[in-house]
């Protein structure tokens, strides 16, 4: 999709139950690079979708998620390959 823009999607979540939550929202929009971070690519209007999914999951005053817009060429070291962007997305 032309509108689609590169995310990298952090989390630091005490609760086992919760991360699973987080975890499992996160890997239908992208993909899972780290233990607790994702790639993902996203159009505006599935970038709010995934931040209400994750609203609903989070306790705010104990969960962190970050979402990192990237721009420009993203480099990766060691292990693993650049998530690429889908031919389509499965909600």
């Amino acid at each position: 999709m032309p509108d689609e823009r590169f995310y990298t999607i952090a989390y630091d979540i005490p609760d086992d139950g919760r991360r699973v939550k987080v975890a499992n929202v996160l890997k239908s929009f992208g993909e899972r690079v780290q233990l607790s971070v994702f790639e993902c690519w996203l159009a505006p209007g599935q970038l709010q979708q995934l931040k209400q999914f994750l609203q609903k999951k989070l306790e705010l005053s104990q969960d962190s998620v970050r979402i990192y817009p990237i721009g420009g060429t993203v480099e990766v070291l060691g292990l693993g390959r650049l998530t690429q962007s889908p031919d389509f997305l499965i909600l």
